[in-house]
């Protein structure tokens, strides 16, 4: 094997690591500011949405990036001030949720984010919010309790870090919380 072809095939198989970390950090910034939105504070909702759609197009991570930017819409309904906004925000991010579920594909059990298959986070991020939609106009419960039920039967759950299953547990604690 002549010498410059061997040092292109390094460069290249030493650059693919530094491209995944970078597509990963995209992500870990946008949800870094997706979760202090997610905590209460509603200044960086507007931030989470436009991180979300900033996201470098990636089809094996795009139902993701929908879920959690459809996510983030539902939060800004829940942060508005006029009663239509209320209403037509979480009715945006639903539709971004159920485009993300629709794009799930087989390959995306492969794909990893912060050691999670991306159809395991894609499914969380629609049950969880779902679930904390309100029942009585969005009528998202049952369906985010349907999503959850099959989480927590898929076989990949044992798979994933703890911080992961524990955001399931919490999320089947808040839907038993809501049932009441």
């Amino acid at each position: 094997m002549p010498a410059n072809f061997r040092r292109l095939i390094l460069a290249a198989v030493t650059s693919l690591p530094l491209i995944a970390f970078a597509a990963d950090g995209d992500f870990d910034a946008a949800f870094r500011v997706f979760d202090a939105a997610r905590q209460g504070k509603s200044e960086q909702i507007d931030p989470a949405i436009d991180a979300f759609r900033a996201l470098p197009p990636d089809a094996q991570k795009q139902p993701l990036y929908t879920a959690y930017l459809g996510s983030a819409l539902a939060l800004k309904g829940k942060a508005a001030w006029m009663p239509w906004n209320k209403l037509r925000y979480p009715e945006q991010g639903a539709d971004h949720l159920d485009q993300a579920l629709a794009a799930l594909q087989p390959e995306h059990d492969k794909v990893l984010i912060q050691g999670v298959p991306v159809s395991l986070q894609t499914r969380f991020v629609a049950a969880a919010t779902f679930i904390a939609l309100p029942d009585g106009i969005f009528h998202r419960r049952a369906q985010g309790a349907k999503l959850l039920a099959a989480l927590k039967a898929d076989p990949l759950l044992a798979t994933v870090p703890a911080p992961f299953k524990s955001e399931v547990s919490a999320a089947e604690a808040r839907l038993k919380e809501a049932e009441k």
